[in-house]
């Protein structure tokens, strides 16, 4: 049976969102899913504190309590899940590129410098910090399921043309999109990251479905909202796996 669905996250919301607005305006009576945004201006500050004392700013954890209290939802996370973006978009000023246990779908680029998966799951470890602590405070008030960040996409050219501002002040248009292997294996490694710590917290992880990848595990095109995110129809496959998990 169907029940209410509440997704806190950051900007990986968005297709969620949307796909539950349409819902909402084609059946009104059906359950909602409903999505808080950490980082609106109501919730701010989204964290107090600093180090293991950091805690969730009072605004946010009075709206996370209610919406459980009034809904009885299905929790889900859709936390962080850019930072992997942030680092291997774009292409490195040392281009480099590392073996991922358990293989990938595409080659290493053979032009840039081998380094160990472990540094560079340390880079990504100390890059997500902040978004391991949400997950830490959100199981707090209670089990709930993160959805996996969307997978790359595999075209460089979508890519270029689709990507936000961040991307452009940080060499886009003259070193250009990384190789799609390598971009893969970082989304990869953050994953298993992230999951590592959602099943540390006896909470459970979504992966991204099947269906919405292609052979190689990149995402299928037409789900692509811009260079990282997901859109609309991404999200009701979203809301829709997790409905499967209730």
């Amino acid at each position: 049976m169907s029940r209410n669905i509440l997704v806190v996250g950051q900007s990986h919301i968005a297709a969620i969102r949307a796909a539950a607005k349409t819902r909402r305006e084609t059946n009104p009576e059906a359950p909602r899913t409903r999505v808080i945004h950490t980082l609106e201006e109501r919730y701010r500050p989204e964290m107090e504190g600093e180090g293991p004392d950091t805690r969730f700013g009072p605004n946010l954890v009075e709206t996370i309590r209610d919406q459980l209290g009034r809904h009885n939802p299905l929790f889900a996370s859709a936390m962080g899940g850019n930072f992997h973006n942030a680092i291997a978009l774009v292409q490195h000023e040392r281009p480099f590129d590392f073996h991922l246990t358990g293989g990938s779908p595409l080659p290493l680029d053979e032009a840039a410098e081998p380094i160990p998966e472990a540094l560079v799951r340390a880079a990504l470890e100390k890059g997500i910090a902040r978004d391991l602590v949400r997950l830490r405070r959100l199981a707090e008030f209670g089990p709930f399921i993160h959805i996996e960040s969307p997978p790359p996409l595999r075209d460089d050219a979508a890519i270029a043309a689709q990507a936000d501002a961040y991307f452009h002040g940080r060499g886009l248009e003259t070193r250009g999109v990384a190789p799609a292997g390598l971009r893969w294996r970082i989304w990869r490694l953050n994953s298993r990251i992230m999951r590592e710590a959602v099943e540390a917290l006896g909470c459970r992880f979504l992966p991204v479905p099947a269906t919405l990848r292609d052979a190689d595990g990149f995402l299928l095109p037409h789900l692509a909202g811009d260079a990282t995110h997901g859109n609309e129809a991404y999200g009701e496959a979203l809301i829709r796996a997790l409905e499967a998990m209730a």
